[in-house]
């Protein structure tokens, strides 16, 4: 799937909402997801129960957990930089964590647009049934459609 996101899929900008599926599905498979909605401090001063670290053995497991934590964040967050498309990986390398990555990538193209919302809707009402294509090609691409729409707050009518 890397090789997929890496070449054929990177982020782009318009293609964010496709994009941040794969690349969900690519950190959960490396077994990184969670590093998507998490973060940890380097110096903990509390352990998993919220009391105080008092002794230097707590210390160090807290700096080895640390430690672990920090090599699977950079784990996923050069795995998401990989699938980005080369002109964007400077303005998203800065962030610290991969969680930075992805909150500032979510805000920057997660958000619909007008005129984003205007090219979905117009690419669904002018799609025509191209010979060359097979049945299922068609299928599979009007689903794109549709949930991409979905995704974008629009209701498609049975009409429609």
């Amino acid at each position: 799937m890397i090789g997929d996101l890496s070449t054929n899929e990177k982020l782009g900008g318009s293609n964010y909402d496709m994009w941040h599926r794969k690349i969900q599905l690519l950190l959960n498979e490396r077994e990184v997801l969670e590093h998507l909605t998490t973060t940890m401090s380097a110096r903990a001063t509390k352990d998993k129960e919220n009391k105080d670290i008092t002794s230097i053995e707590e210390y160090q497991a807290s700096l080895v957990a640390y430690q672990e934590w920090y090599q699977k964040d950079h784990k996923a967050c050069y795995t998401m930089l990989y699938c980005i498309h080369d002109d964007l990986i400077g303005e998203f390398e800065i962030y610290p964590t991969v969680k930075d990555v992805w909150d500032n990538i979510r805000f920057r193209y997660g958000k619909t647009s007008k005129t984003r919302l205007r090219a979905l809707h117009l690419k669904w009402m002018t799609y025509s049934i191209d010979s060359s294509r097979s049945i299922a090609e068609h299928v599979q691409t009007i689903q794109a459609m549709l949930r991409d729409l979905k995704a974008a707050g629009v209701d498609v009518s049975e009409r429609e």
